[in-house]
This record gives C-alpha cells, structure tokens and sequence, in this order.
C-alpha cells in the first residue's frame, strides 16, 4: 500500500471519529435539557421542609378585640349568688329566722352585679352576681330598710381593674342606683320584695346612672 493511501485512510478515521465524538456530545446535552425528575418522589418531605414541630399549645392567639381601646379576655362566667366583692363591702349579712326574702329579676341582655344597701347606714348587705335572663332570691335578710345598685355588663374578668376596685365586666359597662326614697324597700319579718332590673325606664323602681367610685363607696 503507497503512502499516500494510508494518508487518506488515516484522514478517513480521523473525520469519523470527529463526527461520532460531536454526535454523543449533543446526544448527552439533549438528554440533559429534558431531564424531568419524579416531583413526588424527589421532592422534600414536610419532615425535611421544617425542623420543628408546630404544637397549637405554643401557638399565639390574639383575643378578640371589642373596641380599638379594650381587648376583651375571656373567663368563665360566674354563677348566680358568686360574691365577687365579699374584700371590699365584707361577705354577705343573714338572719335566717327573719323570713325576709328579695328576688331580683335580671330581665337585662347583660350580666349584674346586684348590691343590697342598708338605706340609712349604707352598708352593702349583699353582692351577688346574677346572670342576664335570670332571677335570684335572696333569702335571709335581716330586718331593714334597703335600695339596691346594680353593675351590669359583659364578658366578665376577675383581673379587671375598675376605680378602686378589681373584677368586673370588660363591655357593656353600665352603674346603676334605685333613685330616691320612695324606692327603698323595708322589710321587718317575713316579707319579700320581687324587683325587676330593666335597662331601660318600666322597671320595677325608678333608678339613675352612678359612676364606678360611687358604686362600692
């Protein structure tokens, strides 16, 4: 064989061998650029997208605020008869022999706090909590002469600071007194007064607004 046909044998392989090289390489890139990876099976697994675990107990809820001003924290409410200011006005006075009965009637849309007041000395006799669209007797009340004052609301707090004194309704607030001396009730033994508290005029006794210093002064 002349040298000059093993020149163009060895040109031959060499051009074929440029060919099938470049051929594999877009071969691979093509394989690249349509390279789809299992999405279910490749993607991470909540475990691996958090490292902790969220506990709705760790969780921060803002309570819903009633007004721009007051957010309103809520707690159970209490039940008829609870005494909420026995620190203030002392716990509540009996005569279980005098017979003497008061039953209130809370036809209000909000809670009371109903204080039994000794007309001439103005002691607070009882404080009794009342649920609104209910009614409570009190019984055992000693002989006297009485009017009543009332702090209606809701949603209830025990850590409610109001004036000089804490526990109280955070909404709804109003402090109301029975208005003059033709509204006091006497009782002298076996006698029962049934008292209707209305927020509006039409109840049983006419009464006015007090702010909250004079409620329990």
């Amino acid at each position: 064989m002349s040298r000059q046909v093993k020149i163009v044998i060895f040109s031959i392989i060499l051009i074929a061998s440029y060919f099938i090289k470049q051929e594999n390489n877009f071969e691979t890139k093509k394989s690249e650029n349509n390279y789809s990876p299992d999405l279910y099976n490749n993607s991470p697994s909540s475990s691996d997208m958090f490292d902790d675990e969220i506990n709705v107990d760790d969780l921060e809820i803002e309570p819903i605020s009633n007004n721009d001003d007051v957010t309103i924290k809520y707690f159970p409410i209490p039940v008829n008869g609870f005494s909420p200011y026995d620190i203030y006005v002392g716990k509540g006075i009996y005569d279980n022999n005098s017979g003497n009965e008061f039953e209130i009637k809370n036809s209000n849309s909000t809670h009371a706090i109903v204080l039994l007041v000794d007309a001439y000395s103005g002691k607070k006799i009882r404080n009794e909590f009342i649920r609104k669209g209910t009614d409570f007797l009190m019984t055992g009340v000693p002989d006297g002469t009485y009017y009543l004052q009332w702090f209606s609301g809701d949603d209830w707090s025990p850590e409610l600071k109001i004036g000089g004194f804490i526990g109280g309704f955070q909404s709804k607030q109003g402090f109301t007194k029975t208005r003059d001396m033709s509204d006091w009730m006497k009782v002298d033994g076996y006698a029962k007064w049934t008292v209707t508290l209305y927020a509006v005029e039409g109840g049983d006794v006419e009464s006015e607004s007090i702010n909250p210093d004079e409620f329990l002064n």
